[in-house]
């Protein structure tokens, strides 16, 4: 039997699976339970491996299984409680958000909702589980379109329709960040499903993205961008233009001709000071990046803050290297030491490379930066990994061979080193193995021979079909994945610029004689015959709302201007 390990007052939800109405009116009447009757056991908890989850009330099974008669006999006629809560904290809407039937979920959705009490209904779709999800929340991180979307349109009001044409007002509570850490936003975009990140294009996700971008975002993003560009070119020109002073041919035989000045040999000049100002502001602005980045990373941990290539990947830490780099060449400088130009030359290298990020901004390079992302750690890492061991092997071999030749003669391989690095060229094409003519050992020519058709031929060639497949792959969804990119940068710039540089979103509930303390965004809807046939009249005002009609006209052409350049949705 499926609840065979199962413990508690389970035999209610046994004759509910077999969906017996007669005898659980019985059990029912003699005294079983409703709130109280609840099954403990490894198949209601989603983490042990469990065969279903349908929570641990009569009442979650019953919505689960789809029986409308039961589900009344509990609602109506025993007071079940939606409010009530499981092991995991969820409650039965969001143990219907996680059943495998949408359209059933939806449906059974619909009649909890039309068979309790407002206030007992709206305070259960506020309740959060154990992960701080509400329904609505649960629905986004599952990926469940049809949920989302039956939720986020029950809460919709329609203003005026003609003809195919409508305009309605969305709820945004949940879905906008504003003064909120985890909202739908913030888990599509920090998301690593592919059903989740189809939600950007689910309305008024998409409206309100779009707005946010018009609004701030794209202006806020050019300002970043910018800025950080013109912080590089200081960072080169002071990078360029660093104290060095002539070596006394005297003092060593080295093949440097130039080495870094002392401390106080650097800054004498009205250039050396000009020089001083562009590298406090390399500095200042390494710090400015090290501080914002960490919290970050501490916050989110190193494989959720480096794999998810939407909110910024490896681009993130690159930045954090790139901050220690600058510190370890400042303390360098000071210190006079001419191991400076090391880390300096990798700086400049990281935050060049860095610049890639902001592509993002802009449709037809956003996909580029993905790709780049995804053909490094998903193809050629794996791929290295392979080829290095396999050139380690014949990088010995071929340094053996060569160790009792010569090595005036055959200088090609006279350290490890040095073969290994001309393995790395061979295996590229770059050159070729110099075999001595006078050597009578056929075995160079026979591994020469194989490491070729191996490594050059074989794996180098399978290394561009990998990164063929991902191209294509990532090809068929570039729009998608840039959506993502622009609503992470969005959330990121929103959550970074001075307050008094944001602007809200929507139109407040007070201003439309709604919630004061919600907040809604207006979409035009095209809809077909059949829906506008269907189509109730606008919502029905409150005594409030139809005292102060004109202010409430007033804020919906508001909403109206606002939404001209915004794209119209059709359904």
């Amino acid at each position: 039997m499926i609840l065979n390990n199962c413990k508690g007052k389970i035999s209610l939800h046994m004759v509910m699976l077999k969906q017996d109405l007669e005898i659980v009116k019985v059990m029912l009447k003699n005294g079983v339970g409703v709130c109280n009757s609840r099954a403990f056991c490894n198949c209601d908890v989603p983490e042990m491996a469990c065969a279903f989850y349908f929570g641990e009330y009569p009442l979650s099974f019953a919505a689960c299984i789809g029986n409308e008669e039961i589900l009344k006999l509990l609602l109506v006629d025993y007071g079940a409680s939606v409010i009530s809560q499981d092991l995991l904290g969820n409650t039965v809407f969001h143990i219907l958000v996680l059943q495998q039937n949408k359209e059933m979920a939806c449906h059974i959705y619909n009649l909890i909702l039309d068979l309790v009490p407002l206030t007992d209904s709206q305070f259960a779709e506020r309740l959060e589980n154990n992960d701080g999800f509400t329904p609505l929340k649960l629905a986004a991180n599952e990926g469940n379109i049809e949920m989302f979307s039956y939720l986020v349109k029950r809460q919709k009001k329609i203003y005026w329709t003609i003809g195919t044409i409508s305009y309605s007002i969305y709820d945004l509570t949940n879905i906008d960040t504003w003064m909120a850490q985890n909202s739908v936003l913030d888990i599509i975009t920090s998301s690593q499903k592919p059903q989740v990140r189809k939600l950007v294009d689910v309305t008024p996700v998409k409206e309100l993205l779009s707005q946010k971008w018009k609004s701030f975002g794209y202006k806020s993003f050019l300002v970043w961008m910018f800025s950080y560009l013109a912080y590089m070119v200081v960072f080169t020109t002071v990078s360029l233009h660093r104290p060095l002073k002539p070596l006394d041919p005297s003092e060593s035989d080295n093949i440097t001709v130039m080495i870094p000045k002392k401390i106080y040999e650097s800054y004498e000049t009205g250039e050396d000071l000009m020089r001083l100002a562009g590298e406090f502001i390399t500095l200042f602005g390494a710090i400015f990046i090290l501080f914002a980045e960490t919290p970050r990373l501490i916050k989110l941990g190193p494989k959720k803050y480096i794999g998810n290539a939407s909110t910024g990947g490896p681009f993130s830490l690159l930045m954090v290297g790139y901050s220690l780099l600058i510190f370890s060449a400042a303390v360098l400088r000071v210190l006079g030491h001419e191991a400076e130009a090391i880390p300096l030359s990798l700086a400049l290298i990281i935050g060049w490379c860095n610049s890639i990020y902001f592509a993002r901004g802009f449709k037809m390079l956003g996909q580029f930066s993905i790709m780049i992302q995804k053909i490094i750690f998903t193809d050629f890492i794996c791929w290295f990994c392979l080829v290095f061991i396999i050139i380690i092997g014949f990088s010995a071999a071929f340094y053996v061979m060569y160790q009792t030749l010569d090595p005036e003669l055959n200088p090609f391989m006279d350290d490890f080193s040095k073969a290994l690095y001309d393995a790395i060229e061979m295996m590229m094409g770059l050159t070729n193995l110099k075999i001595p003519t006078d050597t009578s050992f056929p075995l160079i020519y026979v591994t020469y021979s194989v490491y070729m058709v191996f490594v050059y031929l074989l794996l180098l060639n399978m290394l561009i079909a990998m990164m063929d497949n991902t191209y294509w792959r990532v090809a068929q969804e570039r729009e998608e994945l840039w959506k993502i990119q622009v609503a992470a940068t969005i959330l990121l710039l929103e959550r970074h610029i001075p307050r008094f540089l944001k602007v809200r979103t929507g139109i407040p509930g007070s201003s439309l004689g709604l919630d004061d303390k919600k907040w809604y965004i207006g979409v035009e809807e095209i809809l077909d015959e059949h829906m506008a046939e269907k189509i109730k009249p606008p919502v029905r005002l409150s005594k409030r709302s139809k005292l102060c009609w004109n202010k409430i006209r007033r804020n919906i052409s508001m909403i109206i201007r606002m939404n001209d350049n915004s794209e119209i949705t059709v359904l």
